[in-house]
């Protein structure tokens, strides 16, 4: 890597929170909210909260990106003027009773909501809904969950909810249909989150489905699932499957239900001749992933087993085993050493090796900890990185093209988190359990990220040579961030930043006190002027003097139909969209079964790229 550049240290009484689209950086300093901006690190926002406003339990969170206006066309622009930027706008600040919603485009403008008299418990969790202009509430005891509309006012109480919404677990928006990268998935809608809700409810101890029409939340589909006790759902990335797991303790289940609440399939482990095979009895499913190109869905079950599974007949395709001795003699193994100047460095392990085990609290046995706990898969979906919590310091690599480990990571410390980068599929960011700031970056072949997943690998490349693989980079920040005072732990975070391809990776990484921003390879020169939007537009002049950018039309074209602000939004809303929703998906369901090209290119696969075909797997399905 070339030389790291980090950020002078900022002062925060919680950890720092940045914006979907990596251009703004939210952070609580004593008794105000800083908005600080990330190409200037210029406090934007400084706001002044009530002394009612708890610090030490608050929550930050930003609304999602917001939909960008489509690319005009004119007769007289060549090639067409590229859409201004997507941005998150709104964020909130939460406590237990109050939430404080506020607006980067408005400084006057702010809502505030909340309990009141109901007595139904302190805020639990609380997030933005579809758009920035609803904000979920979830109350405590499992009691309700509602949507407060902040431009009309309107709130929607949701019975019963399963789980108090931390991470998504147990709800989920539909997706839209356009991919981050901007592949459409063929059902014409825009980047973001979707329409439809989905979320997980109980009953009279009867594990509910309930599916939710668009800003209505009326009842779509109510649908008693035959789980004992349902631990989450998510919604496949092109919106046309719903995936419902059952409690590893009541055995293997996995329910495949169609955008409109149909049961497709049941999905159950697969028979063995050893009954005792994996070493447990009856235990199930532990993670559940959907894989980048919406053709694979992986499960990752307590058997230390993750299995591939076909979109197309939900069958398994591909198993993934984690053994509790590495024996593999195409991927190299590294493990990470610690001498006796405290100095950190990898070598490579010689085969078979024995990673270590976890070590078990008093009255624990070693199926409590036990396996696939962490699944992170890249962008392109080729590169997946694992952990089986048995051996909670390894990180095994999989590359899903040639469907075995590209290399396994020994960690001195367990790992704590696994993060790809949103826009780079070759570089994995690894976080381990240690107190010290100690960052690891696992950087991935070329070849592998150059490679098309579109693409079969031929016999000829497949008899080449081994890849080159390197151990990750060790960062070091000791000498950047400080310890917090006195004997409180730090909680180490750390998050890559949603940066472009086109300009060099950044991550946030900080503790309860303070964070820093990094750049692994050094930092970008950035030019900075306003465009014709009036936005805050990075290195345009750059990208036009090197050609990345068109050069802008000395004389600007007439605007398209489909470019004005017609306001039909508002007549939108009035119309039913449970009605709406159960039309659309009358087609959609026929497009489930019956592969219709619909809104899409001839010869165009409308469901998106392929990520095992390399492997020669997508032929058998």
């Amino acid at each position: 890597m070339e030389k790291i550049d980090v950020s002078p240290q900022f002062k925060s009484t919680s950890l720092s929170v940045p914006s979907p689209a990596a251009s703004h950086v939210a952070h609580l300093t004593g008794a105000r909210l800083q908005i600080r901006d990330l190409t200037t690190f210029e406090i934007v926002r400084n706001i002044a909260l009530p002394s009612s406003q708890n610090p030490r339990t608050s929550r930050i969170v930003w609304s999602p990106i917001a939909s960008s206006r489509p690319a005009t066309t004119s007769s007289i622009c060549t090639p067409p003027r590229k859409p201004p930027p997507t941005r998150s706008h709104r964020f909130l600040v939460t406590d237990d009773d109050t939430t404080r919603v506020y607006d980067l485009r408005d400084d006057k403008w702010n809502a505030v909501i909340t309990n009141g008299s109901g007595g139904m418990g302190k805020n639990v969790h609380v997030e933005f809904g579809r758009d920035d202009e609803e904000v979920l509430c979830w109350s405590g005891f499992f009691s309700r969950v509602v949507m407060w509309c902040l431009r009309t006012g309107r709130t929607v109480e949701i019975r019963d909810p399963k789980y108090e919404g931390r991470v998504g677990r147990g709800w989920g928006y539909r997706p839209s249909g356009v991919e981050e990268d901007g592949m459409s998935s063929g059902r014409g809608g825009i980047r973001g989150r979707g329409g439809a809700m989905a979320i997980l409810c109980r009953t009279s101890g009867q594990d509910v489905l309930m599916i939710l029409a668009p800003r209505s939340y009326t009842v779509i589909k109510k649908v008693e699932l035959p789980t004992i006790d349902a631990q989450g759902l998510k919604w496949s990335r092109d919106g046309r499957w719903i995936a419902v797991w059952e409690s590893a303790s009541h055995g293997y289940l996995l329910c495949i239900y169609t955008a409109d609440g149909h049961l497709y399939r049941t999905i159950t482990r697969e028979p063995s001749d050893e009954p005792n095979q994996w070493g447990i009895e009856g235990l199930g499913i532990k993670t559940v992933e959907w894989i980048p190109g919406n053709e694979w869905l992986a499960v990752g079950g307590w058997d230390r087993r993750v299995r591939i599974l076909s979109t197309r007949t939900f069958a398994p395709a591909v198993f993934l085993d984690h053994t509790a001795t590495i024996y593999v003699p195409g991927a190299p193994v590294y493990t990470e050493g610690v001498d006796s100047l405290a100095i950190r460095s990898y070598t490579l392990t010689q085969q078979p090796a024995e990673p270590p085990k976890a070590v078990l609290e008093k009255n624990e046995t070693g199926l409590m900890k036990q396996g696939i706990g962490i699944m992170a898969f890249s962008k392109s979906g080729m590169l997946c990185a694992t952990r089986d919590d048995s051996t909670p310091t390894t990180v095994w690599i999989w590359d899903l093209t040639s469907l075995k480990p590209q290399a396994i990571i020994i960690q001195h410390a367990p790992i704590k988190s696994l993060q790809w980068h949103p826009k780079d599929p070759s570089k994995l960011l690894i976080q381990t359990a240690h107190v010290l700031p100690i960052l690891y970056i696992y950087i991935a072949p070329q070849s592998s990220k150059s490679r098309s997943i579109s693409r079969s690998i031929s016999r000829s490349s497949s008899s080449k040579g081994p890849e080159t693989v390197t151990p990750p980079t060790i960062l070091d920040l000791a000498s950047s961030i400080k310890k917090p005072v006195g004997s409180i732990i730090p909680k180490w975070a750390a998050h890559w930043l949603s940066t472009s391809e086109d300009k060099k990776p950044a991550l946030v990484f900080g503790h309860q006190h303070s964070y820093i921003l990094v750049w692994p390879e050094g930092k970008d020169q950035i030019l900075r002027f306003e465009d014709q939007e009036g936005e805050d537009s990075d290195d345009s002049l750059y990208n036009i003097l090197t050609g990345r950018t068109p050069v802008p039309p000395l004389h600007g074209g007439r605007r398209s139909v489909g470019s004005i602000d017609s306001g039909l939004e508002d007549l939108d809303d009035d119309r039913d969209e449970a009605a709406m929703y159960e039309e659309s998906m009358a087609g959609g369901f026929e497009d489930t079964f019956m592969e219709k090209m619909r809104g899409g290119s001839m010869g165009v696969d409308r469901r998106g790229r392929s990520v095992l075909n390399e492997s020669g797997l997508d032929e058998m399905f």
